[in-house]
Protein backbone atom coordinates (compact mmCIF):
# COMPACT_ATOMS: atom_id res chain seq x y z
CA UNK A 1 0.00 0.00 0.00
CA UNK A 2 2.75 2.21 0.99
CA UNK A 3 4.16 1.95 -2.00
CA UNK A 4 1.47 2.55 -4.01
CA UNK A 5 1.11 5.93 -2.57
CA UNK A 6 4.78 6.54 -3.37
CA UNK A 7 4.07 5.50 -7.04
CA UNK A 8 0.59 7.56 -7.19
CA UNK A 9 2.70 10.83 -5.40
CA UNK A 10 5.63 10.81 -7.48
CA UNK A 11 2.85 10.87 -10.95
CA UNK A 12 1.48 13.66 -8.87
CA UNK A 13 4.26 16.05 -8.74
CA UNK A 14 5.43 14.88 -12.10
CA UNK A 15 2.29 15.86 -13.69
CA UNK A 16 2.02 19.09 -11.86
CA UNK A 17 6.04 20.23 -12.73
CA UNK A 18 5.15 19.40 -16.29
CA UNK A 19 1.75 21.21 -16.30
CA UNK A 20 3.67 24.29 -14.54
CA UNK A 21 6.97 24.31 -17.19
CA UNK A 22 4.27 24.59 -19.61
CA UNK A 23 2.45 27.52 -18.47
CA UNK A 24 6.02 29.50 -17.32
CA UNK A 25 7.08 28.35 -21.76
CA UNK A 26 3.91 29.97 -22.41
CA UNK A 27 3.09 33.01 -20.59
CA UNK A 28 5.32 33.30 -17.37
CA UNK A 29 8.59 33.35 -19.43
CA UNK A 30 7.38 36.28 -21.50
CA UNK A 31 7.85 38.15 -18.56
CA UNK A 32 11.21 37.80 -18.25
CA UNK A 33 11.95 38.95 -21.53
CA UNK A 34 13.48 42.99 -21.60
CA UNK A 35 11.47 45.13 -23.86
CA UNK A 36 12.95 48.08 -25.02
CA UNK A 37 12.51 51.40 -27.41
CA UNK A 38 14.75 52.32 -30.10
CA UNK A 39 15.29 55.38 -32.37
CA UNK A 40 17.52 56.66 -34.63
CA UNK A 41 19.60 58.50 -34.89
CA UNK A 42 20.07 59.00 -31.15
CA UNK A 43 24.54 57.88 -31.16
CA UNK A 44 25.63 56.06 -27.85
CA UNK A 45 23.14 55.72 -25.60
CA UNK A 46 25.38 55.66 -22.76
CA UNK A 47 22.58 57.12 -20.26
CA UNK A 48 19.09 56.86 -19.85
CA UNK A 49 17.83 59.44 -22.27
CA UNK A 50 14.66 60.75 -23.94
CA UNK A 51 14.50 61.74 -27.72
CA UNK A 52 12.04 63.85 -29.56
CA UNK A 53 12.21 64.68 -33.00
CA UNK A 54 10.26 64.12 -35.87
CA UNK A 55 8.09 61.21 -33.96
CA UNK A 56 7.16 60.56 -30.84
CA UNK A 57 9.23 61.31 -27.58
CA UNK A 58 11.33 57.73 -26.96
CA UNK A 59 13.02 57.14 -23.68
CA UNK A 60 16.42 54.82 -24.18
CA UNK A 61 18.74 53.23 -21.95
CA UNK A 62 21.70 50.68 -22.01
CA UNK A 63 20.06 47.58 -21.21
CA UNK A 64 21.57 45.46 -17.86
CA UNK A 65 20.72 41.93 -16.94
CA UNK A 66 21.52 40.71 -13.73
CA UNK A 67 20.69 36.89 -14.15
CA UNK A 68 20.94 36.88 -10.02
CA UNK A 69 17.94 38.71 -9.92
CA UNK A 70 15.77 36.39 -12.43
CA UNK A 71 13.36 33.96 -10.49
CA UNK A 72 13.47 30.86 -8.99
CA UNK A 73 11.04 28.91 -12.15
CA UNK A 74 13.59 30.72 -14.79
CA UNK A 75 16.63 30.04 -12.98
CA UNK A 76 15.11 26.29 -12.42
CA UNK A 77 13.81 25.62 -16.23
CA UNK A 78 16.19 27.86 -18.15
CA UNK A 79 18.98 29.52 -16.92
CA UNK A 80 21.20 29.76 -19.78
CA UNK A 81 18.74 31.74 -22.31
CA UNK A 82 18.28 35.04 -21.97
CA UNK A 83 16.08 37.30 -24.49
CA UNK A 84 15.38 41.16 -25.33
CA UNK A 85 13.32 42.33 -27.52
CA UNK A 86 11.95 45.28 -29.23
CA UNK A 87 8.21 45.95 -31.23
CA UNK A 88 9.33 50.11 -31.97
CA UNK A 89 12.21 51.29 -34.27
CA UNK A 90 11.53 55.08 -34.71
CA UNK A 91 12.80 57.25 -37.19
CA UNK A 92 13.26 60.81 -35.22
CA UNK A 93 15.94 62.70 -38.12
CA UNK A 94 14.32 64.72 -41.07
CA UNK A 95 15.43 62.11 -43.22
CA UNK A 96 14.53 58.53 -44.34
CA UNK A 97 17.10 55.41 -43.91
CA UNK A 98 17.33 52.08 -44.60
CA UNK A 99 18.02 50.56 -40.97
CA UNK A 100 21.14 47.76 -40.47
CA UNK A 101 21.26 45.82 -37.39
CA UNK A 102 24.09 43.94 -35.65
CA UNK A 103 24.76 42.97 -32.56
CA UNK A 104 28.46 43.69 -30.90
CA UNK A 105 31.09 41.34 -29.47
CA UNK A 106 28.74 37.99 -29.36
CA UNK A 107 30.94 35.13 -28.02
CA UNK A 108 28.07 32.41 -28.51
CA UNK A 109 25.03 31.66 -30.38
CA UNK A 110 22.32 34.20 -30.44
CA UNK A 111 18.45 33.30 -32.32
CA UNK A 112 17.28 36.61 -34.44
CA UNK A 113 13.37 36.38 -34.43
CA UNK A 114 12.16 38.92 -36.85
CA UNK A 115 8.86 39.73 -37.84
CA UNK A 116 7.56 42.92 -39.39
CA UNK A 117 5.15 44.48 -42.08
CA UNK A 118 8.42 46.13 -43.77
CA UNK A 119 10.75 44.70 -46.06
CA UNK A 120 13.42 42.82 -43.97
CA UNK A 121 16.46 40.68 -45.06
CA UNK A 122 17.09 38.02 -42.55
CA UNK A 123 21.05 37.36 -44.50
CA UNK A 124 21.83 40.74 -43.66
CA UNK A 125 19.49 41.94 -40.91
CA UNK A 126 18.45 45.07 -42.88
CA UNK A 127 15.18 46.23 -43.51
CA UNK A 128 15.34 47.09 -47.29
CA UNK A 129 12.92 49.93 -47.50
CA UNK A 130 13.45 53.31 -46.43
CA UNK A 131 12.34 54.63 -42.57
CA UNK A 132 10.46 57.39 -43.59
CA UNK A 133 10.58 60.67 -40.98
CA UNK A 134 8.78 60.36 -37.72
CA UNK A 135 7.93 56.90 -38.86
CA UNK A 136 8.28 53.59 -37.13
CA UNK A 137 8.69 50.22 -38.65
CA UNK A 138 4.88 48.81 -38.76
CA UNK A 139 4.40 45.10 -36.89
CA UNK A 140 7.81 45.07 -35.61
CA UNK A 141 8.89 42.72 -33.37
CA UNK A 142 12.80 41.08 -32.82
CA UNK A 143 13.40 38.72 -30.41
CA UNK A 144 17.31 38.51 -29.72
CA UNK A 145 17.69 34.55 -27.67
CA UNK A 146 20.96 34.52 -26.21
CA UNK A 147 22.05 30.84 -25.72
CA UNK A 148 24.69 31.19 -23.13
CA UNK A 149 27.16 28.29 -22.75
CA UNK A 150 27.57 26.50 -19.56
CA UNK A 151 30.72 27.09 -19.33
CA UNK A 152 30.23 31.24 -19.55
CA UNK A 153 27.24 31.14 -16.47
CA UNK A 154 29.85 31.76 -13.83
CA UNK A 155 30.90 34.44 -15.05
CA UNK A 156 30.69 38.38 -13.57
CA UNK A 157 30.15 39.66 -16.96
CA UNK A 158 28.41 37.43 -19.08
CA UNK A 159 28.07 39.88 -22.08
CA UNK A 160 29.09 43.19 -22.98
CA UNK A 161 28.07 44.29 -26.15
CA UNK A 162 25.23 46.05 -27.82
CA UNK A 163 22.66 46.58 -30.28
CA UNK A 164 24.13 48.68 -33.30
CA UNK A 165 21.38 50.49 -35.64
CA UNK A 166 23.02 51.88 -38.92
CA UNK A 167 22.20 53.21 -42.18
CA UNK A 168 22.25 50.60 -44.45
CA UNK A 169 23.32 52.88 -47.45
CA UNK A 170 26.10 54.82 -46.14
CA UNK A 171 27.12 52.36 -43.13
CA UNK A 172 27.17 55.59 -40.90
CA UNK A 173 26.44 54.17 -37.21
CA UNK A 174 22.84 55.86 -35.89
CA UNK A 175 22.57 54.44 -32.55
CA UNK A 176 23.99 52.28 -30.06
CA UNK A 177 22.47 50.84 -27.48
CA UNK A 178 25.45 48.51 -24.77
CA UNK A 179 23.99 45.39 -23.86
CA UNK A 180 25.12 43.55 -20.59
CA UNK A 181 24.23 40.44 -19.28
CA UNK A 182 26.13 39.97 -15.75
CA UNK A 183 26.19 38.10 -12.53
CA UNK A 184 24.79 39.76 -9.18
CA UNK A 185 26.11 43.26 -8.19
CA UNK A 186 27.87 45.04 -11.04
CA UNK A 187 24.57 47.02 -11.77
CA UNK A 188 24.75 50.95 -11.54
CA UNK A 189 22.70 52.33 -8.50
CA UNK A 190 20.76 54.63 -10.87
CA UNK A 191 19.09 52.11 -13.11
CA UNK A 192 19.70 51.86 -16.52
CA UNK A 193 17.61 48.70 -17.47
CA UNK A 194 15.67 48.06 -20.47
CA UNK A 195 11.97 47.80 -19.22
CA UNK A 196 8.85 46.90 -20.70
CA UNK A 197 6.29 49.52 -21.83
Amino acid sequence: MQRRTLVMLAFITMFCLTIYSGAYASSLSKAEIVHFWVAVPAGNVTEPKTLRGAGPPINMAPIIIDLDTRGLPKNLLNPNVEAISTHWIYNLDKRPYKLGLDLINTHFPVEWEVRSEWPYDPTTHTFTKPLPPGQRIPGLSIDWIFKIPAYYMDEQVIYDGGLLIFDADSGQPLTFIPIKIVRGGIIPSQGGLGSCH
